[in-house]
Order: structure tokens, then sequence, then C-alpha cells
């Protein structure tokens, strides 16, 4: 797994909402979380009724909508980072910690191609 590099604690990059709905899981246990409401390389938000995942770091799978850059779903490690309510949902911010070299091209085509 390639580890990703870390940056400063309270350093926000800024990252545009998604156009498209990618559904987000804990990995470890299936329970869906909510769905991505933006991303970037180094983080990203989930938009649910309970975004948090119980370990840390958290074991979560996207699962995409359609196939991008040769892949349906994609594991990350990442660590819950701030929580919030907004109207009837809660929102959950993570940093990405942990993903393979293939993970990284979806993403990195998630950030470029499906943002605002």
């Amino acid at each position: 797994m390639h580890q990703r590099p870390q940056q400063g604690s309270h350093q926000r990059q800024h990252r545009d909402h998604l156009k498209i709905n990618v559904r987000v899981q804990d990995a470890t246990s299936g329970r869906n979380l909510g769905h991505l409401v933006d991303i970037s390389m180094r983080g990203f938000c989930i938009s649910g009724v309970e975004p948090v995942c119980g370990d840390s770091p958290a074991h979560l799978r996207f699962i995409l909508p359609w196939t991008l850059a040769g892949r349906r779903e994609v594991a990350v490690d990442a660590v819950l980072r701030w929580e919030r309510s907004v109207s009837q949902r809660r929102h959950a911010g993570y940093q990405i910690r942990h993903c393979d070299k293939s993970a990284e091209a979806v993403l990195d085509a998630l950030a470029a191609r499906f943002s605002a």
C-alpha cells in the first residue's frame, strides 16, 4: 500500500463538490456511511446519516457509479479529522493516509474530472 505524505494537521486543501454519486462504505463491516461530497488527493468529505467509522485509521471503500481508471471500487485508509451537522445530515472530513497506486489514479480522476 502507498503511504500518503502527511501535511500540516490544520491545513485544509480546497476541494470542489463532486458532480457524481460515489457511495462510501466501511470496508470492514460493509456498513454504508453515505456519499462523497468532495475530494482531493489529500482528503474528502462524506455526507450521511452516520458518516463516521469507528476505527482509526478507517478502512473505507468508495463504490463508483461506473468503471473509472479500470476500477469500480477503491479502498483507502483515512483518519477522521472533523464532523458536524448540516441540516438533517452529518458531514465528516477525512485525511487520506494510505492507498495503492491504482487507487491514486481513480482519486486523481475523481478530483480532476467530476468536481465543480
